[in-house]
């Protein structure tokens, strides 16, 4: 039976689900570790139904604030199993028209 559980264990060792606050609205999101951390952008825009603005307008932050590199692939910040990763708009995106 151990046999059983090795394949399960080993898929699962590249994935990381993750807590990500979208405007204050909490999500889970499961990535693979050897992604860059942009990558959870778009899937917790749509899960918290955040489609107004597009994933290059949005930016990470730890839960001191601090800006998160999202080219940074995630297995290189060590996330705790209850780490919260906060997602919001850039300074100055809200809001902001583009001239015609």
């Amino acid at each position: 039976m151990a046999k059983d559980k090795e394949p399960k264990e080993k898929e699962n060792k590249n994935q990381i689900t993750l807590t990500v606050i979208v405007n204050g609205k909490p999500t889970q999101v499961t990535a693979n570790v050897h992604a860059p951390l942009h990558t959870i952008i778009p899937e917790a825009l749509k899960q918290t139904g955040n489609v107004g603005q597009p994933p290059e307008n949005w930016e990470l932050k730890d839960e001191q604030g601090n800006p998160l590199d999202g080219n940074k692939k995630i297995e290189e910040f060590g996330f705790a199993i209850d780490a919260k990763i906060f997602l919001s708009l850039k300074a100055g995106v809200a809001g902001v028209r583009t001239a015609r």
